[in-house]
């Protein structure tokens, strides 16, 4: 049972970061939807966040530590779930990543993210050693590798590039003697040239474009460069939210989900996307603040995912939008329209929050 001073302990300050940033995103949503006649877009966004946040608020009064002890059987149901997918999906925009059930359309890869996380927290979780053997380096490989390839079957790149930054975070806090940690950066480093002419050549323009935005731009580099222009048309105060031409004239594709920040930043100017960038440093800042006062080296390891999960979305998805990232289809955290994200994104808090609380019951 939780205490009743770990009630009155509740984070509350987290809880109001993720719900204005959430609500940032629906105002984005509604904004779009203005563009496209659609009105069901934000209507459909903000039950998502009504859904998210049930779910976060479910998840936070089950005990991390009964979800960390049950992460290998969530592992194996999640491993069937993306083989269901790759056979049975539903292919949209080029990958085979959704799955409909009882009419709700799911990307289980997204969900898969929280599995990996808590699966490698329980993986390290009594390990005594001050560093990770290469017996417990292999056993992290063999067990990120199986969800990784069935995503990358399932031709969502983008998403499997992800987990990178994930396992890569945790792997750093459980122990990583330097040398190791060289060794795979010089490894990762001659294996690129490998890498890259697995790309196909639509993924290897997009690279490209990031360096020469000027190399396609009707092409492949037309979204970073409309993003582009959008977010300097934005000025300091913005034109006004649903005023944005850019966006609300179609020029920004995808700008309810890939690219909102970019329609953000041009209604809401330098002012609100500082105004974003802040709410999100403040909440990355608080997560730090979890994983320090966390009770247990499987609750600090599962903040850390967390942590790694939302900073390298953010990251990558900001990036994309100013143009100094390649295109690959990351979702902005608790901003960017889709059912699957948000859910995951809530599912995560609820973990931390979860945390949070049972550092006086496992003091």
């Amino acid at each position: 049972m939780i205490s009743e001073r770990a009630i009155r302990e509740f984070d509350y300050p987290l809880l109001v970061l993720v719900l204005s940033l959430a609500c940032l995103g629906v105002l984005g949503v509604y904004s779009a939807s203005l563009g496209t006649g659609d009105s069901s877009l934000y209507l459909k966004q903000l039950l998502r966040v009504g859904l998210g946040l049930v779910v976060c608020l479910t998840v936070v009064f089950i005990d991390y530590r009964y979800l960390v002890d049950n992460a290998f059987a969530l592992y194996a149901g999640s491993l069937a779930l993306l083989v269901t997918v790759l056979l049975f999906g539903t292919e949209i925009n080029g990958s085979k990543s959704w799955v409909s059930l009882a009419g709700v359309r799911l990307q289980p890869s997204e969900l898969t993210k929280i599995v990996i996380i808590l699966v490698l927290a329980r993986y390290l979780a009594d390990l005594n050693e001050r560093y990770l053997t290469q017996r417990q380096l292999l056993g992290i490989v063999a067990l990120c590798l199986p969800p990784v390839v069935l995503i990358i079957l399932q031709r969502d790149l983008g998403t499997a590039v992800m987990y990178v930054p994930i396992v890569g975070g945790i792997v750093l806090v459980a122990g990583l003697r330097r040398k190791v940690l060289l060794t795979t950066i010089a490894l990762a480093l001659l294996a690129a040239p490998v890498g890259w002419f697995t790309l196909k050549d639509y993924q290897r323009q997009r690279v490209l474009v990031t360096f020469d935005p000027e190399l396609d731009p009707q092409g492949v580099g037309y979204q970073t460069r409309q993003s582009q222009i959008a977010i300097g048309s934005g000025g300091v105060m913005g034109r006004g939210l649903g005023n944005g031409l850019q966006a609300q004239l179609g020029y920004v594709p995808e700008s309810h989900t890939d690219f909102i920040f970019a329609l953000l930043a041009e209604e809401t100017g330098l002012v609100g996307s500082a105004l974003i960038l802040g709410l999100y440093l403040m909440f990355l800042l608080r997560l730090i603040g979890v994983a320090e006062s966390a009770r247990d080296r499987a609750g600090i390891l599962v903040v850390v995912g967390v942590f790694c999960m939302i900073f390298s979305h953010v990251l990558i998805n900001v990036g994309m939008a100013l143009g100094i990232m390649p295109a690959i289809g990351i979702p902005l955290p608790l901003l960017s329209y889709g059912g699957s994200s948000i859910l995951t994104t809530f599912v995560a808090i609820g973990l931390v929050l979860n945390i949070h609380l049972h550092r006086y019951v496992y003091s």
